[in-house]
């Protein structure tokens, strides 16, 4: 039965909601449009590594080959890490599996996930004001802030941390809290580097300091002309010292450069690399917010079982990127949803949602719990004489193994399979569930 008949505004056009979106199409759920904010789709930042779990969503959805075209490809191990000081190798993480982790610039990924969204689906300068309960029309009301207003049976909430959606209707009110880290991020390009530094860097790179460390990605690659370095160096600060009103600003290269005086020549040429890149000798520069887990992922109208708003992203499992795993959660958030409304078997969608959060929960929770961990490993504050000894990389992977290796697909089907089954008393008990891939 799915919900295919109703209508779904997806809100938010950021990677969580263009996989949803994606999804959807791919599966047969039409009745969509996307909202988004921005004049036109961009995103910012050096760009984003990612991993096994996600690629496999993104390769279902046909989209493998354009995304290889601007990334990196076959990396030869997932991250290796340097003293920062000597320079001296730490260890490596091998990759988790086929396929690879591949590194690309955000904006390219969003290219990629846009080629299969028609235009017609999608709505641009569409900053969300108010959403309401039209009792009229049993529907929900978006109004936007151009002053245009539209109808939806179900809203999917992908607006990011500061969601609109999660506040104004969910009514959820908590504020993020401050990691105590600042991250700057920019790029380098190989041509400003000399040739040693240059092959280093054509792998992931851990730079691994106290309280701070910092994380080279090998965007792209040569064929696209796209490969270049990422850098991102996570720096721990007092936010007392943060200026900006918003969460993302710019900083002069030199700030980031105060923290790594004396570390080793490779960080060095990276702070020459950005000086160069950079025209104003600024960089970006962003403070690390997390939430704690959200109860409530979504909310149904006791009158319309058919109406409903949910939370996908940000919005609802916010995670700090020391796993890189921001981006792979909105990935399979969006996908699995999109699934499941395609594909349940009855109308009510309290049970579809709570069957989503049932689902995605447990997994995003634990996420975000282990990537503070991870975080306090990858800038630990220990004494200099044990610091070599302390590190355990092959004890790091042990505990990454289960995010980046999990495959979303064959849990979904299982458990979607198994929740429908025990009510095939009053379904059809030949239905199997249909989860659409490409082959």
């Amino acid at each position: 039965m799915g919900f295919a008949n109703r209508r779904i505004a997806v809100v938010g056009g950021g990677l969580g909601g263009m996989a949803f979106m994606n999804s959807a199409l791919h599966s047969g759920l039409t009745n969509i449009h996307l909202y988004e904010a921005a004049p036109q789709f961009t995103e910012v930042g050096a760009g984003v590594n990612i991993s096994a779990n996600g690629n496999r969503l993104i390769d279902a959805f046909g989209l493998g080959d354009d995304m290889l075209w601007k990334s990196s490809r076959n990396p030869p191990s997932y991250m290796e890490y340097f003293h920062y000081r000597t320079g001296d190798f730490l260890g490596q993480i091998d990759e988790f599996g086929e396929p690879r982790s591949r590194q690309i610039h955000r904006a390219h990924l969003l290219e990629v996930f846009k080629k299969n969204i028609p235009d017609s689906y999608i709505s641009l300068n569409k900053r969300l004001v108010s959403l309401d309960w039209n009792v009229t029309k049993n529907c929900y009301q978006l109004s936007f802030q151009d002053g245009t207003v539209t109808e939806a049976d179900i809203v999917v909430g992908c607006d990011g941390i500061k969601s609109v959606v999660r506040q104004q209707h969910l009514g959820l009110t908590d504020n993020p809290v401050y990691s105590g880290q600042m991250v700057y991020r920019g790029y380098v390009s190989y041509d400003d580097l000399t040739p040693d530094t240059a092959a280093l860097l054509k792998r992931t790179v851990n730079f691994r300091g106290p309280k701070r460390h910092v994380l080279t990605l090998p965007i792209g690659n040569d064929e696209s002309k796209t490969a270049r370095v990422g850098i991102i160096g996570f720096m721990t600060e007092p936010l007392e010292g943060w200026k900006s009103e918003s969460w993302l600003g710019t900083a002069p290269v030199d700030d980031l450069y105060e923290h790594v005086k004396g570390w080793t020549g490779a960080v060095q040429e990276i702070i020459e690399g950005l000086r160069k890149g950079s025209e104003d000798g600024r960089i970006l520069k962003q403070t690390l917010y997390v939430r704690e887990p959200t109860a409530q992922w979504y909310d149904v109208r006791p009158e319309q079982v058919e109406s409903g708003v949910v939370l996908v992203g940000d919005s609802v499992h916010s995670t700090l990127p020391h796993q890189g795993q921001g981006t792979c959660q909105a990935i399979e958030s969006g996908f699995a949803l999109a699934q499941i409304l395609k594909h349940w078997r009855n109308d009510d969608l309290a049970s579809a949602f709570k069957f989503y959060q049932d689902f995605r929960k447990p997994r995003t929770d634990r996420i975000t719990q282990s990537s503070y961990e991870t975080g306090k490993m990858a800038s630990a504050d220990i004494p200099e004489e044990t610091w070599a000894t302390a590190f355990n990389p092959s004890a790091v992977r042990e505990r990454m193994k289960w995010v980046m290796e999990y495959d979303l697909l064959a849990d979904l089907v299982e458990k979607m399979e198994k929740v429908q089954s025990a009510s095939s008393d009053t379904q059809p008990p030949d239905q199997a569930v249909p989860v659409v891939v490409s082959s």
